[in-house]
């Protein structure tokens, strides 16, 4: 289908720029293709009646990265969820806003009796948002405890929570990961004229791959050009646990970012990207260093950050880091816009930070452009949704553990990879966001308001829009 699929004549102007994304594959690569997607998809809804994979995973997760508890890896608690879905927290940690702390003293008697010390400042360049949020910590508390703790000084008004956790790619998205495609796109900027990639996007991920591609895709960026900007410090580590003994294997998340990436560069080959690496590469990362992350990302220029995670929190309320993030942007850089992935969590309880109301929340559909209600979060708070499964991109070389596809791919240079989640609906749209504003005609809040406008009203899903080809 070309473009957003709105049959009113006020989608054309969109429909023009934006484009029509064939797909690639041939029907008897997409035939194959359907069968693995297929796979994802009942993986993806699998944990709402049996969650066995989740725990398995969640445990062999934690021993990965306990030896390196005293080097400043992040190490997590899991919290019973209501619905299926742990809660993950970093442990023994509680985010508290810094002004409402200073001014309830029977608050910090509270903290120091339950055994709570303040933290010094994080190893990530966080000054900003350390300066609004206050960490305390107590090693070793057991989670339920800290979660009563934090309901305690909710109840006298403190704006206060766990350090949660974004888990991302086999934690959130079952088991299997992403599937190696025979699908291949040509890389060739044909975007009209007068788009120059000044609108700079901001992948907050695993980061991306380190190795340059041969086929033109995830480019730095030259003269001519605008391209993918990798700094050091955002590169996918690939292969960094086991903690201590590396297996040769791609960790559990490897390759989200650079996925994610590809997206983004599919929809508007002409972007300016920058990566950050907020999450590592066994899909850990606290709401703090994601909160530095879109903090970083705004002040070095990026108008357009993509979220592709997110998660639950244990009472349903919004993540102190994320929330004081949000603000901060908001006071210094009013014109960034944010985009985040919905969740895979199949329910309507709000996924943060796509239920912040100054998120734009991005829901999936099926490539067919009907709702994914059992496995895509969905709800008021979702404001546009498009194809979430079996979305083809970039990958990076490696060959998947077991532990998270019992038939692991081996994965070359120049892979492509077929997926399945909101995580793969967030960037489409951040990239039509981009490509819109390029044009000239265009700010980032009034591309979006051009793609609602072009969308389908879909009950809890928003309005719907077609980019990429799904499977």
């Amino acid at each position: 289908m070309d473009g957003s699929g709105s049959d009113g004549n006020d989608a054309v102007p969109v429909l023009r720029l934006v484009g029509k994304y064939d797909d690639p594959r041939t029907p008897e690569q997409r035939d194959a293709e359907r069968r693995m997607v297929g796979a994802q998809i009942r993986s993806l809804a699998a944990p709402r009646t049996n969650n066995w994979y989740q725990r398995r995973l969640l445990a062999e997760l934690q021993s990965r990265r306990a030896p390196l508890a005293d080097r400043g890896v992040l190490q997590f608690d899991i919290v019973p969820g209501p619905r299926g879905f742990p809660v993950l927290i970093a442990a023994g940690e509680l985010l508290i806003r810094r002004e409402a702390l200073t001014s309830d003293k029977i608050a910090q008697g509270l903290l120091s009796r339950a055994g709570f010390t303040e933290a010094g400042d994080s190893a990530d360049d966080c000054a900003e948002l350390e300066a609004v949020v206050a960490r305390f910590t107590r090693p070793g508390i057991d989670p339920e405890e800290l979660a009563g703790v934090a309901r305690s000084l909710r109840a006298r008004g403190i704006p206060v929570s766990a350090n949660h956790v974004t888990p991302l790619a086999a934690i959130i998205k079952g088991e299997g990961g992403a599937e190696l495609s025979e699908g291949r796109r040509t890389f060739a900027v044909t975007e009209p004229s007068g788009e120059r990639g000044r609108w700079r996007v901001a992948v907050i991920d695993t980061g991306i791959a380190e190795e340059e591609r041969s086929d033109g895709w995830l480019q730095r960026p030259d003269n001519n050009r605008p391209g993918i900007d990798r700094p050091g410090d955002n590169i996918d580590e690939t292969d960094k646990f086991p903690a201590g003994s590396p297996d040769g294997f791609l960790d559990f998340a490897s390759g989200h970012g650079t996925f994610v990436t590809g997206v983004v560069q599919q929809v508007h080959r002409g972007a300016d990207i920058r990566v950050y690496r907020a999450v590592d590469s066994d899909g850990i990362g606290s709401e703090m260093q994601v909160g530095c992350a879109m903090i970083r990302a705004a002040e070095e220029g990026a108008k357009i950050l993509n979220l592709s995670l997110g998660s639950q929190t244990i009472d349903d309320g919004p993540p102190v880091a994320l929330e004081a993030a949000l603000e901060l942007i908001g006071q210094r850089n009013p014109e960034v816009l944010v985009i985040a992935a919905a969740g895979n969590y199949g329910d309507s309880r709000p996924c943060w930070p796509a239920a912040f109301r100054r998120v734009v929340a991005v829901g999936a559909v099926r490539a067919d452009l009907t709702p994914a209600p059992e496995w895509s979060s969905h709800g008021v708070w979702v404001d546009i949704s498009t194809v979430g499964e079996g979305v083809m991109s970039t990958y990076l070389p490696g060959e998947e553990s077991a532990s998270i596809d019992p038939d692991p791919d081996v994965f070359g240079l120049d892979s492509w990879a077929v997926w399945s989640g909101t995580s793969f609906a967030a960037p489409q749209i951040a990239g039509a966001i981009a490509r819109l504003c390029d044009s000239g005609e265009h700010t980032p809040r009034t591309a979006l308001a051009a793609l609602l406008a072009a969308g389908r009203p879909l009950p809890n899903f928003g309005r719907v829009v077609q980019l990429l080809p799904g499977t």
